[in-house]
């Protein structure tokens, strides 16, 4: 399981949506959800459509974590990889970059190291 901390920004909704409200300041969550929603090359595939649905509900039930299987989390990885964006935003970025650096995965990593032995 890998646990993603759901960080405030200060991206507001209107600057990655087309219709989106300028007063709503998006989180970590809302910026996976956009990432989500990004249709990919050659539309989405039954396999896209129902791991991206598993991740969704992990969202859904997140309020200060997200929490998602492995292999769910590899996928939400490639979408952020993969990922295409209206705006070239520093807080973006560094939410971009705990994927693509795997920081997610180290911290896990970091945990086992540390756990007592039993």
């Amino acid at each position: 399981m890998k646990k993603i901390k759901i960080e405030k920004t200060k991206i507001a909704e209107n600057m990655v949506k087309m219709r989106g409200d300028e007063n709503k300041v998006l989180d970590y969550k809302d910026l996976i959800e956009v990432a989500l929603d990004v249709i990919p090359q050659g539309g989405f595939s039954p396999k896209d459509i129902r791991s991206r649905n598993r991740i969704q509900d992990a969202l859904d039930k997140a309020t200060t974590t997200i929490i998602l299987e492995d292999a769910d989390f590899e996928e939400l990885e490639n979408v952020i990889k993969d990922s295409r964006w209206t705006l070239r935003d520093s807080e973006l970025n560094e939410f971009l970059m705990k994927f693509n650096d795997g920081d997610y995965k180290k911290g896990e990593e970091e945990k086992e190291k540390f756990k007592p032995a039993k």
